[in-house]
C-alpha cells in the first residue's frame, strides 16, 4: 500500500513538471559555478561568509547585521569594512526587533540608532507566552471551563493594545501577526520572535538561460534539483536553484549576496 502511494505521488510529480521529467546534462559546461567565480580576487572581495551565522542582513544604513546560528554566540552589527558597531548576546526566548527607524530592541531594552550607545529599558509583551502560562495555571478546571476562562483572559490581555483575539489563525496569518510598538511596548502575537523592518532591498540577478533539471534528490519523496544560469554584467555563472544570488547596493558600491556563500563586494 505504501509503495503504491509513493508511486502515485511520483507520477503526480512527473505530471506537474510537464513533458521534461528526465534530468539533462549541463547546458553550459564552460560557465563557472558561483563558488569558483567568487574565488577570483580580481572580481570579488569577500566581506564575510556564513561561518557560525544563520543569516546576514544588510540594513538600510548600509551596515550589516550578523545573526548567529546558536544562542551562545553574540549577534553583531558591523560595517562593510568589518568595523564593529555593536554586539551583544540575546535571549532567544524574547523578541529581537529592529524597527523602520533603525532602533534596536533586545533583551527588553531599546538601543537608539545610529550609534546604539543610548539605551533605555523597554517593555516587551509576548501574548502567547502569557496565554500559555494562564492555561497551565488553570489545569485544575475542566477543559470547557478552562477554555472559557483563557478566552476571557486573552480578551482582557489584548484590549489595552487595541487588539482582539484572532480567529482562524491558520488561514488568517497576516491579520493575526502582530510585531510592533504599541502603547510604549513591543507587542508580539505570533510565535516567530525575530523581525527586522530596517532591511535594505536586494535585487534579482538576470538569467541568461532557463533553469535546467539535472537530478532528482532521493528522500521520502523525490524532489527535483535544478541548475540556474545567471549573468551579472559581463560575468556568467551558474548555481543550484536554491542559492538565490542577489545584488545589493551599499555606499555606492554593488555587492553580491548568496545564502550559500555570504556577502562579496563586486570589484
Amino acid at each position: 500500500m505504501k509503495s503504491n502511494i509513493l508511486t502515485l505521488l511520483y507520477l503526480s510529480l512527473l505530471f506537474l513538471f510537464g513533458c521534461n521529467p528526465f534530468p539533462k546534462k549541463d547546458a553550459h559546461p564552460e560557465v563557472p559555478m558561483i563558488g569558483d567565480l567568487l574565488k577570483d580576487k580580481t572580481k570579488f572581495r569577500k566581506v564575510m561568509d556564513l561561518t557560525a551565522l544563520s543569516e546576514i542582513i544588510v540594513l538600510k544604513d548600509g551596515r550589516v547585521l550578523l545573526k548567529p546560528d546558536n544562542s551562545n554566540l553574540e549577534f553583531k552589527i558591523i560595517d562593510v569594512e568589518n568595523k564593529l558597531i555593536f554586539k551583544a548576546k540575546y535571549d532567544w526566548e524574547i523578541p529581537f526587533y529592529i524597527d523602520d527607524h533603525g532602533d534596536l530592541y533586545i533583551n527588553q531594552k531599546k538601543y537608539f540608532h545610529p550609534l546604539y550607545k543610548k539605551m533605555q529599558e523597554f517593555k516587551t509583551v509576548v501574548f502567547q507566552d502569557s496565554i500559555d502560562n494562564k492555561w497551565a495555571d488553570l489545569s485544575h478546571l475542566s477543559d470547557s471551563l478552562r477554555a472559557k476562562a483563557v478566552d476571557e483572559y486573552e480578551k482582557n490581555l489584548l484590549k489595552p493594545y487595541g487588539l482582539v483575539p484572532c480567529e482562524y489563525q491558520v488561514v488568517n496569518t497576516e491579520s493575526c501577526n502582530v510585531f510592533e510598538i504599541r502603547n510604549d511596548a513591543l507587542v508580539v502575537r505570533q510565535s516567530e520572535l525575530f523581525k527586522v523592518d530596517f532591511l535594505k532591498p536586494k535585487k534579482d540577478i538576470p538569467k541568461f538561460d532557463d533553469d535546467l533539471l539535472i537530478a532528482w534528490r532521493n528522500g521520502k519523496l523525490p524532489t527535483p534539483a535544478y541548475l540556474s544560469y545567471y549573468q551579472l554584467d559581463g560575468l556568467k555563472f551558474k548555481c543550484t536553484d536554491m542559492a538565490y544570488p542577489k545584488t545589493i547596493r551599499i555606499a555606492k558600491k554593488d555587492y553580491l549576496y548568496s545564502s550559500d556563500f555570504g556577502l562579496y563586494e563586486i570589484l
